[in-house]
């Protein structure tokens, strides 16, 4: 019986690693802003997404943003809001893997 148990409690974690986000992929971004002061974006999120946890590269027009550290396991993805201090010159940029929306509500 305790066999039993302890597989009924290991079953959900097999099932979770599947949902997280594996480090070195390229991250979704969205309603991207480049501001003097840096990078503000939302990412997808797991777990707990931290701004740490992200590579920024900047290849001259080019921003892109990689994961350097997998994200947890969580129920329900959902959006998180991340600024990154960086200094970048002014003109125009573009971003890799960008997801524009609107948070507007049809009724």
């Amino acid at each position: 019986m305790k066999q039993l148990i302890a597989v009924l409690a290991f079953l959900p974690l097999l099932s979770c690693s599947s949902v997280g986000t594996k480090a070195g992929l390229e991250t979704l971004l969205f309603n991207p802003v480049v501001t003097a002061q840096g990078l503000e974006v939302s990412v997808l999120s797991n777990g707990c997404t931290q701004p740490e946890q992200f590579y920024l590269k900047l290849k001259q027009d080019l921003i892109e943003l990689r994961r350097t550290e997998p994200d947890l396991c969580r129920a329900a993805p959902h959006l998180v809001r991340l600024a990154f201090n960086y200094s970048f010159a002014p003109g125009v940029y573009r971003f890799k893997n960008d997801t524009r929306f609107s948070d507007r509500v049809v009724r």
